[in-house]
């Protein structure tokens, strides 16, 4: 009793079946219960009208029965009824042996099928009788179909938050926080929609740079206050609801979504493991609506910021490293059912680009893997939109080769920090005079075989994006596995060379955290030189190697990185220019 009333709840114990009471005695008492149980709630909503700080106890039921109440109490002269055994299949050899037929058959006497049943088994019209008909039933209630009440979102223009200076100062301008952009933008469409829209979190909505949200909402919260020292942003009313259980968060947004509403989450990626079961039950529930369920109308997506991601543990360590919700989602894209989105923005622009697609998508789970550390912008919302549409998109401006025919290798990335080390590698390449293509992928699931995904990129632009014959070096957000599940039956799939999250780490700088798992730039340089020719490039790879050790104890010794990681800035900008905008951007991005 106590423990439920810690959780909030003024419990009812209600006890049947442990003695020979009569059936419709326990209906009876039951009943009396229920409209106790009722009024007390109709009382609580009464007094909310009048009074919205003091927590009620809302009442609660512990309805306490025998394991199978009601089954045969013993079988071949073991416990049944109130036992483990009730839960298996107690009398599975009813077909074939005549003693558990009978027990069977006077079980299911027992409840007199005579008077529910006409004589072709069809249920008789008095029993049902008393059911309510149309809306009245539970399951046609409007708000348990709420793709029957969804309204589509009030967006802003996202014209209007586009990152615009690199379109005059080029591409790999500046040192931006894509996800606090993405605040900027998610506070407006919480300003247009005050009623069907909201942030969910376990208390990270300002450490993963959302907290834009709090110029125009504050966070619902419902069980006092400590002080105005403590005690920010917090009302009894708002559009942002924390809690510290990834488990809570999930289930308030997709409850929040099959009534028709609209919202997002976010979480620590090493923490939405969590929540792998809940977000594989919505999978499957989508999957079975999408195949078999018609009359249920297609409900917004549940959208789910994964950031504070595995490649920067500045102050986390191995705990706060697993990108593997990836893994977990892939495992729903069979069928054509196209219930999963798995997206890599490589910038801002993308991640506004990413956001606007998902916020108005239906029947999804979107998983946007975004960084919230300052990184490069190297799109324009434009070319970001373009690329979204089509899945994956070679970055014309930083490639060397002018065809697939004059490429010795194509650079492609999925992630941001993938992305990042792939450029400073092609950087080093060009320097090199190799002739390289590169890619970049930012939904996952359109790399997917078209036999398993008639939305995929067909064959034919997948050869044409990576070459038909030529080595492909991939550098990957999460396990490689991913993509080389993907890709399995893709053409030219045998000259792909992934690298990805390899389950190495701890607490560390940036460079070693790349570093420890093969995917850091030197690294990236040095295995496209083997694919290239490993004998010509020899001295030049274990100078590479070299150097990464005498990076790794630079930043051993020192507790920072080598200004040879930390200075880069991509060739392909303005130097002179950057340095002085940077800052300046940044600093209004902030305060948007």
């Amino acid at each position: 009793h106590e423990f439920f009333h810690g959780m909030g709840y003024e419990p009812y114990e209600f006890v049947a079946g442990f003695d020979n009471e009569d059936h419709l005695s326990i209906h009876r008492r039951f009943a009396e219960l229920f409209e106790t149980v009722f009024d007390e709630i109709c009382d609580i909503k009464a007094a909310a009208q009048t009074d919205d700080m003091t927590r009620p106890f809302y009442p609660m039921i512990i309805f306490r029965t025998p394991k199978g109440w009601t089954c045969p109490k013993f079988i071949d002269g073991k416990k049944t009824e109130g036992s483990w055994r009730s839960h298996q299949v107690p009398l599975a050899s009813a077909r074939d042996t005549e003693a558990h037929f009978e027990v069977l058959k006077n079980w299911l006497e027992s409840y007199n099928p005579e008077e529910l049943f006409d004589e072709n088994g069809a249920v008789k019209p008095e029993v049902t009788a008393f059911m309510p008909t149309g809306e009245l039933r539970i399951g046609a209630n409007p708000n348990a179909n709420g793709g029957v009440i969804r309204e589509e979102l009030n967006l802003p223009a996202l014209e209007d938050y586009e990152v615009k200076e690199v379109a005059e100062y080029g591409h790999g301008w500046g040192q931006l926080e894509a996800t606090r952009r993405l605040g900027v933008y998610t506070r407006d469409i919480i300003k247009n929609n005050p009623d069907s829209f909201r942030i969910f979190g376990p208390d990270e909505t300002a450490s993963n740079r959302l907290q834009a949200a709090y110029d125009v909402t504050n966070k619902q919260w419902d069980a006092g206050y400590l002080s105005s020292q403590v005690d920010e942003h917090m009302a009894v009313t708002g559009q942002v609801t924390e809690q510290l259980s990834e488990h809570q968060m999930e289930g308030f947004l997709e409850a929040y979504l099959l009534t028709g509403r609209h919202g997002i989450w976010s979480s620590y990626e090493s923490f939405v493991h969590v929540i792998d079961s809940m977000l594989n039950q919505h999978a499957k529930w989508l999957e079975a609506t999408v195949r078999e369920i018609p009359w249920r109308k297609p409900i917004s997506s549940m959208n789910l910021l994964v950031s504070s991601h595995v490649w920067r543990q500045d102050h986390n360590g191995f705990s706060h490293q697993d990108p593997g919700v990836t893994s977990v989602l892939l495992n729903k894209c069979f069928n054509n059912d196209h219930v999963i989105g798995i997206y890599f923005p490589v910038d801002s622009n993308m991640l506004l680009a990413v956001a606007e697609k998902c916020y108005k998508s239906t029947n999804m789970i979107n998983a946007i893997i975004a960084g919230k550390q300052p990184a490069a912008t190297w799109l324009t919302l434009d070319e970001a939109r373009a690329e979204l549409e089509k899945g994956a998109a070679e970055w014309e401006w930083a490639s060397t080769a002018k065809s697939n025919d004059e490429a010795q290798i194509v650079l492609a990335s999925a992630g941001d920090v993938p992305a990042q080390e792939i450029m400073a590698a092609a950087d080093k390449l060009n320097e090199l005079g190799i002739k390289f293509k590169v890619v970049n992928v930012v939904d996952l699931v359109k790399l997917q075989s078209t036999k398993e995904n008639d939305q995929a990129i067909s064959d034919a632009d997948f050869a044409e994006l990576f070459t038909a014959d030529k080595p492909v070096l991939f550098a990957y957000h999460s396990y490689a596995r991913d993509v080389r599940g993907l890709i399995y039956d893709r053409p030219n799939h045998d000259n792909f060379n992934v690298h990805g999250y390899e389950e190495q780490g701890s607490t560390t700088t940036p460079y070693d955290m790349v570093r420890v798992n093969n995917i850091d730039r030197y690294e990236l340089v040095a295995e496209a030189l083997r694919m290239i020719d490993a004998d010509k490039y020899a001295e030049k790879i274990d100078e590479l190697e070299a150097f990464r050790q005498e990076a790794f104890q630079f930043a051993v010794d020192n507790g920072y990185d080598h200004t040879d990681y930390t200075d880069w800035v991509y060739s392909g900008v303005n130097t002179t220019k950057q340095g002085a905008v940077s800052a300046t951007a940044a600093t209004a991005g902030d305060n948007e």
